[in-house]
């Protein structure tokens, strides 16, 4: 089902599905948006398929959202082009993001080494911080363009 961009907050585009059946098709629709000259955001909205039973976004969710910000967005930030593969990821859940909330967060680069990048971003539900993660990540292989896709998706 396509989303349109009315989901999202202007500026924001929806990135478009992995042509492979991939579980990062199940988190989303995410969206991006360009920050300044190396910065990006990323988004998405409380959807019911996104919930608990309790209405709120599923903890796993979040986590899975944070990791998939912090290795594309640390691609993306640092100019790797590289394939990242997450070694570790912390977590603090702060408070729930609510269904039909706005989630986003920004990927900050801390330290990238010749085959190593840390990386932390902290998650918002409509402007109010609901989860904080940091992760070490793998750079594997060589600087291939294949995984520069959301360069090539915003054209940037």
């Amino acid at each position: 089902m396509k989303h349109t961009l009315p989901d999202a907050p202007t500026g924001f585009r929806e990135l478009p599905p992995y042509e492979k059946p991939v579980f990062n098709n199940l988190v989303g629709p995410l969206f991006v948006m360009p920050e300044g000259a190396d910065g990006i955001l990323y988004g998405f909205r409380v959807e019911m398929r996104h919930c608990n039973p309790q209405e709120v976004a599923h903890g796993g969710l979040l986590a899975s959202f944070a990791d998939i910000v912090l290795t594309g967005g640390t691609n993306y930030v640092a100019k790797l082009g590289r394939f990242v593969v997450t070694v570790s990821l912390a977590t603090d859940f702060i408070a729930p993001a609510k269904l039909g909330a706005w989630v986003q967060t920004r990927p900050e680069v801390l330290k990238v080494g010749r085959g190593t990048a840390f990386s932390q971003c902290v998650v918002t539900a409509d402007g109010k911080p609901v989860l904080r993660c940091s992760g070490t990540f793998h750079l594997g292989g060589e600087p291939d363009e294949k995984y520069n896709r959301i360069r090539r998706f915003l054209g940037t």
